[in-house]
């Protein structure tokens, strides 16, 4: 028996409710503008509110099953150690079939492909779209979409994965941090997780944002992908797969600054030795000064 594959979509944006009604008729995707991928090589980034923003008609699309099927009949599976699920030019025209977290399905297909450039060109981009009653719909837009192993909770927790993975639309949190380096065939899927939180400002790590698109931060990590280049900036926070591990001080966070509310666990956060690499802490981020 072929063994099971899940490809997992991250989930909705900004931590809202999902409405899993109603989906026989999968005529749109509520997509969240894509925003600047802020991705560059000092560490820079415009961060933002979104693991993926793909859904369809309210609810997640949860995976692709199984294996892709070729324009000549061949099935292709997405399995790689040392790469990418997913590379090169041999995917399109494939078809897969989606699974809605509904336990509904949807057919799916993959329509180009285009390779990234400079210390991304082992990361390889598709125009996915999916099948509705009037036709074919972009699942991410111009943008496209990344494959990523490993697969997203409810609460935006990552789980690496050999026989799971994702389709990151580029602009969002999972393939910006992806985009900056952090890549799980290259042994930082720890980074990774750090990554999503940190963007979102996810920082109770319950899957529920606290920053705005746009906002720029400095991030940097523990096994020099990205640097420090902005020493007089102001730290805000240590970070780890499970959210911050620690900020320097209320005032100076996105969520103060931006005037949102103030996550629940942030106060029992609050240090004045955050900011250093401790055993568990894979990010450090900054914020310009005020």
């Amino acid at each position: 028996m072929m063994q099971q594959m899940m490809v997992g979509i991250a989930m909705l944006l900004s931590g809202c409710a999902t409405d899993e009604a109603d989906l026989d008729q999968t005529d749109e995707v509520e997509q969240e503008g894509v925003s600047l991928n802020g991705v560059s090589l000092n560490g820079v980034s415009l961060n933002g509110v979104s693991l993926n923003g793909a859904s369809l008609n309210g609810a997640s699309l949860d995976g692709v099953s199984v294996a892709g099927v070729s324009q000549n009949g061949t099935t292709l599976t997405a399995v790689s150690t040392n790469g990418p699920p997913l590379s090169g030019t041999g995917p399109v025209g494939s078809t897969w079939t989606g699974i809605l977290s509904n336990g509904g399905t949807l057919k799916m297909r993959i329509d180009n492909a285009s390779r990234g450039a400079g210390t991304n060109s082992d990361l390889w981009f598709y125009g996915v779209s999916y099948e509705t009653s009037t036709g074919w719909n972009s699942l991410c837009g111009e943008a496209g979409a990344l494959p990523v192993a490993g697969v997203w909770s409810a609460s935006a927790a990552y789980t690496s994965s050999a026989t799971q993975f994702t389709f990151a639309c580029r602009g969002k949190t999972v393939a910006k941090c992806v985009e900056l380096g952090y890549k799980p065939y290259k042994g930082h899927a720890n980074q990774l997780a750090s990554c999503t939180r940190l963007l979102r400002g996810d920082y109770c790590g319950t899957g529920v944002p606290y920053t705005v698109d746009g906002t720029v931060l400095n991030l940097y990590d523990n096994v020099g992908v990205q640097f420090d280049t902005e020493p007089l900036w102001i730290k805000e926070g240590e970070w780890t797969p499970n959210g911050a591990r620690c900020v320097t001080n209320v005032v100076t966070t996105r969520f103060l600054a931006r005037k949102l509310t103030v996550p629940p666990c942030v106060l029992a956060l609050v240090s004045v030795s955050c900011g250093s690499f401790r055993s568990g802490t894979y990010l450090i981020d900054e914020l310009p000064p005020l």
